[in-house]
């Protein structure tokens, strides 16, 4: 996994493949520009001028669009988040097992080809440090529902073994965490999605397992 780098160093053509015109293309050159700044600089470091300049907009432009540094930060969020709902779309009709894995698995893609938003998540901003984790904290817990969901009804339909649903989740969704933050040797996330939804998979399973042939002996 590569580590997070510390350069702020950024160059336009990372921001966006083309400069389209539109209101939803430069909203989004915004906030492209605005994610690679925050990720690198501390918050009181990151001003609307150097947004402007890198995203290649008029600073009356920049304000069009949020009218604040912080209103500027939490739409850098909530865009975020709603792009990874967008990603871990579920297919009711698959076994459940299987849609554990491919949650587990969407969710490290997501955040494997995201490195600044995650760098971005696990930086702390006392600055505004309320109405970010109000936001935050209404994207997890719709997460934890998610997951603790399908644990539920791999439990009801006998697949997963008896837990806490929420507790379950929770660990879900920490391992996903410490793995893109923490985990630097050179291995792609499809090979650690593969290993953390193993290890998953089988701890929920196991117990079922053994219930089941308890009950049959």
């Amino acid at each position: 996994m590569k580590e997070l780098s510390g350069s702020v160093a950024v160059s336009q053509a990372e921001l966006v493949p083309s400069f389209a015109n539109g209101r939803a293309a430069k909203r989004d050159r915004i906030i492209a520009a605005a994610l690679k700044l925050f990720a690198r600089q501390p918050y009181q470091e990151v001003t609307m001028d150097s947004v402007a300049r890198l995203a290649v907009v008029a600073k009356g432009t920049l304000y069009l669009y949020f009218g604040s540094k912080e209103a500027l930060y939490i739409g850098i969020l909530t865009d975020g988040f709603e792009k990874a709902r967008q990603n871990a779309a579920d297919d009711p009709q698959a076994q459940v097992a299987e849609r554990l894995h491919r949650a587990i698995a969407t969710s490290i893609e997501f955040y494997d080809s995201h490195r600044d938003f995650l760098h971005l998540l696990a930086t702390e901003e006392p600055r505004i440090a309320a109405v970010r984790s109000r936001v935050i904290q209404e994207f997890r817990q719709r997460i934890v529902e998610f997951f603790s969901s399908l644990v539920e009804e791999g439990m009801a339909r006998g697949v997963f073994r008896r837990a806490d649903p929420r507790a379950a989740a929770l660990t879900i969704i920490g391992a996903i965490r410490s793995l893109m933050l923490y985990y630097d040797e050179p291995r792609d996330g499809a090979a650690l999605s593969q290993e953390l939804s193993r290890m998953v998979l089988e701890g929920l399973t196991a117990g079922a397992r053994n219930n089941r042939k308890l009950h049959t002996k």
